[in-house]
């Protein structure tokens, strides 16, 4: 059974309206499957969603199921690559050079909580998808900062979204 912590069924969504809230996500993707567990990314310090969030599923099915009807909904400023198990003094730039063998990078951000401390994940944003799954075929389980680190393609990404409800037909 997949817990909400398990990133193998795990969807990243972006782009959500700030008034999406986690039971709106979950109700939205349940026409997929058996959704266990929805999260809004917020700020640490005004409590205000990020406009993105991860929706965890049961069962690979589920996830792949939702990713199919969603296919095309990409990111149009670029292709994101998901890095996590940073080590903590791991910043942006560092994070860019370690990534810009494999093309143009258009943005590159780390994580960091209301203390400014990193929380060890962070993105890469390339200009095209090429140079985006060679990263993640290649940096994945790469050493950066003495961390081995996980390279991961978003399984999903929304983008302009304006509600969510309104995607799936929901009122």
């Amino acid at each position: 059974m997949a817990s909400s912590d398990d990133v193998g069924f795990r969807c990243f969504v972006r782009g959500l309206d700030r008034e999406t809230d986690e039971n709106v996500l979950k109700e939205a993707f349940s026409k997929f499957g058996n959704v266990i567990g929805s999260k809004i990314m917020r700020d640490d310090m005004m409590g205000t969603s990020r406009r993105c969030g991860f929706v965890t599923f049961e069962d690979e099915k589920s996830m792949r199921d939702a990713i199919k009807e969603m296919h095309g909904l990409k990111n149009p400023s670029g292709f994101v690559c998901f890095v996590h198990r940073l080590d903590r003094d791991t910043d942006a730039e560092r994070l860019a050079f370690a990534f810009c063998m494999f093309g143009e990078i258009t943005d590159c951000q780390v994580a960091y909580d209301i203390r400014g401390k990193s929380r060890g994940h962070g993105f890469v944003t390339f200009k095209d998808e090429e140079s985006m799954r060679d990263a993640v075929l290649m940096m994945d389980g790469h050493e950066i900062d003495g961390c081995q680190i996980r390279v991961e393609e978003p399984t999903m990404i929304f983008s302009g979204i304006k509600n969510i409800r309104d995607l799936f037909g929901h009122k």
